[in-house]
């Protein structure tokens, strides 16, 4: 005979189901509340690149140049001029060619300023620092620069662009520009004031050569970005000729950071400010600064180390990111990174640099060790690299309660790894593991709060489950792994059960 009673109460006992959300490919969100993030965004990633469909481990980082004094490399920049290039770095007072791997060779010597600002044009690199000659270089030679004008003092200019065919220069301490002869490289100098068409004042940041259709050409525009937070833009190619110069408009953003924190894009100009990474193509259709980007809350928060030295942004192309250089107040260094190809944002910790500069398609930095280092591979020097992330909180489109049976990343690798996991409720994140896995040969199932699971696979995906606990309306995963190889994470897998009476 049946038991009704047993049956009436299968019949309600709550079933386990599996469910799937992305990894978080939509990047590092800093700007919404927990609970209005979008599944595939986190709440922090750290050294995790989220690129289409998966995330991946960032590349590592292997010594390149040496010898560049004992301290700070502050500058890096490609020469590159009729299918001469060269890799410049400056350090120690001095100049070095540190193209190839090894010890790099001084260009110049006895400089005072070590940061210097550079741009190629008419077959040279043209570098200033405010303190020192603005030089020359050819990709054999170093050499004083040799303007003059009238009130114009080349040792005072600290900022640097091209544009239609003229070498602009300034001094970051006063509200003008100077700008040369078409084509030249040398002569006089003439001086234009922004002062007269400033409202809020300030001093001469940055100027951004921005094009509207992704290329050099007629339609090209002129930004200056004022230290008051102003952008003036003109377009035209003589800013001494009327006809040929007139203004497109004033327009206001957040305070810039500083003066290398700007970055061309394709069709595009990013300027980074105190309250965000503003795009010029949003400023000028729009007339204002948009929506928030998604790293809003990051650069605010950053933004209370505005005088500190490092910041820089810089745009690798082949790798499909902007790197934004982010000093910190313990002397470390973060990067803000954007993939340029979908938008998602991330961080990038454990990388001591403190200039960036891409060389032949790949991407360099000086650190404060004498030391220029390439972006390669799949270590840091040999040190594992520690990749962090804690996904968005879920509801899984249901108000209900849940309880968590199980849960599994599924992450592809080519060897051993360890990796550790742990799922939070209710917006009390999951609790960091006391010590870190070692590889071995893992378990399928293990009660503990935090999983450490190591596995051995060769081009293959773990699918094992790991069995977890606990109660909650809203989940998030924290996830995190340390190795010296390739790895990406395809999605996160949970079994829960959905109920009112759990």
């Amino acid at each position: 005979m049946i038991n009704q009673s047993l049956l009436r109460q299968s019949r309600y006992q709550p079933k386990s189901r599996a469910i799937s959300v992305p990894a978080p490919v939509g990047g590092w969100n800093t700007r919404d509340a927990l609970a209005d993030m979008p599944e595939d965004d986190a709440v922090n990633l750290d050294n995790w690149f989220p690129t289409v469909g998966k995330c991946e481990v960032r590349p590592g980082y292997a010594e390149h140049a040496t010898g560049i004094g004992s301290g700070d490399v502050e500058s890096l920049f490609e020469f590159h001029a009729e299918g001469n290039q060269k890799l410049i770095a400056c350090g120690n007072g001095n100049i070095y060619d540190a193209t190839s791997l090894g010890a790099a060779s001084s260009l110049g010597s006895g400089f005072t300023e070590d940061k210097w600002q550079g741009v190629n044009f008419s077959g040279y690199i043209h570098l200033v620092n405010g303190a020192d000659t603005g030089q020359l270089y050819d990709g054999t030679t170093l050499a004083d620069m040799t303007w003059t004008g009238s009130g114009f003092t080349l040792a005072n200019m600290d900022g640097i662009q091209s544009h239609k065919h003229r070498l602009y220069l300034w001094d970051t301490s006063t509200q003008d520009f100077w700008y040369g002869g078409v084509d030249g490289i040398t002569g006089t100098m003439t001086k234009f004031p922004l002062s007269r068409v400033t409202q809020l004042g300030g001093n001469l940041i940055a100027m951004v050569s921005w094009s509207l259709d992704n290329g050099a050409g007629i339609d090209d525009l002129a930004a200056f970005v004022m230290s008051s937070g102003q952008i003036v833009v003109y377009s035209g190619a003589d800013p001494g000729d009327a006809a040929d110069w007139s203004l497109v408009g004033v327009f206001n953003i957040g305070e810039p950071m500083n003066k290398r924190g700007f970055v061309s894009t394709a069709g595009d100009a990013v300027i980074t400010t105190t309250s965000d990474y503003v795009s010029m193509s949003e400023v000028l259709r729009d007339g204002q600064i948009g929506t928030a980007s998604k790293l809003s809350g990051a650069v605010m928060d950053a933004s209370a180390n505005k005088s500190l030295d490092g910041w820089q942004s810089v745009l690798w192309k082949r790798g499909h990111m902007i790197v934004f250089n982010v000093p910190n107040s313990d002397a470390t260094y973060d990067q803000h990174v954007i993939n340029t190809i979908t938008g998602a944002a991330t961080r990038f910790k454990d990388i001591p640099a403190r200039c960036w500069s891409v060389f032949d398609t790949d991407l360099y930095f000086g650190s404060g060790d004498g030391n220029v280092y390439k972006i390669t591979g799949a270590d840091d020097g040999g040190t594992d690299i520690q990749a962090n992330a804690e996904q968005a909180w879920n509801d899984f489109n249901t108000p209900q309660t849940k309880r968590l049976c199980a849960h599994r990343p599924i992450l592809e690798t080519q060897g051993d790894i360890s990796y550790e996991i742990g799922t939070g409720f209710d917006f009390r994140r999951a609790l960091t593991p006391a010590a870190t896995a070692t590889v071995g040969s893992g378990s399928e199932w293990d009660a503990a709060e935090w999983d450490v699971a190591p596995w051995s696979a060769e081009n293959q995906v773990d699918v094992n489950w790991r069995i977890a606990a606990g109660v909650g309306q809203n989940l998030s995963t924290r996830l995190r792994v340390s190795a010296q190889q390739a790895i990406a994470w395809l999605r996160t897998d949970y079994r829960i059960e959905v109920g009112t009476n759990l």
